[in-house]
């Protein structure tokens, strides 16, 4: 199911992105949404299109962008809750989308047309799940103290010895 994001609104549900925002760190904030976003995409294969509000930077008039297989939008002159509604309204089967973004007039605006919302509250917190049941589960156990048998220890003796004369 394809996500578009409202990408500052679900920023700050992440405490250390909020604080980078408030030490003026936006595009380090951006760029570490953009990673979680990522991670969790490769994760679960799911199609990801976040939208931020303003410019990508002071200068710059980009309107969009691929990072890895996220698209990014820019909204430059509009406000980003014009760019979801517009997505939305154009979209040829809103019902297929999932909005995640806290701002009620956007979640009103867009269950108009059947589209899924999720709050960003609450896709944070399944985003952050996804993430950690992953690495549990593929977590390779190690023993603390591993130990080699007497034909391992031989084993790797001669390996390096013979190494050391090949030289």
């Amino acid at each position: 199911m394809p996500f578009l994001i409202d990408g500052f609104n679900l920023l700050y549900k992440f405490p250390d992105l909020e604080e980078m925002m408030y030490r003026g760190n936006l595009n380090e904030a951006r760029k570490g949404l953009l990673d979680r976003l990522k991670e969790y995409q490769s994760i679960k294969k799911a199609q990801i299109r976040v939208v931020f509000d303003g410019k990508k930077k002071p200068s710059d008039n980009l309107r969009s962008e691929k990072v890895g297989t996220i698209d990014v939008y820019y909204s430059l002159d509009y406000s980003a809750d014009f760019l979801i509604k517009e997505f939305i309204k154009k979209d040829l089967n809103p019902k297929m989308t999932t909005v995640v973004t806290s701002d009620k007039d956007i979640i009103f605006y867009v269950n108009r047309f059947k589209a899924q919302t999720m709050t960003s509250e609450k896709f944070a917190d399944h985003l952050v799940k996804a993430i950690e049941e992953f690495y549990s589960e593929t977590k390779i156990e190690k023993d603390d103290n591993p130990s080699l048998t007497e034909e391992e220890l031989s084993f790797w003796e001669n390996l390096f010895k013979k190494k050391k004369r090949d030289r």
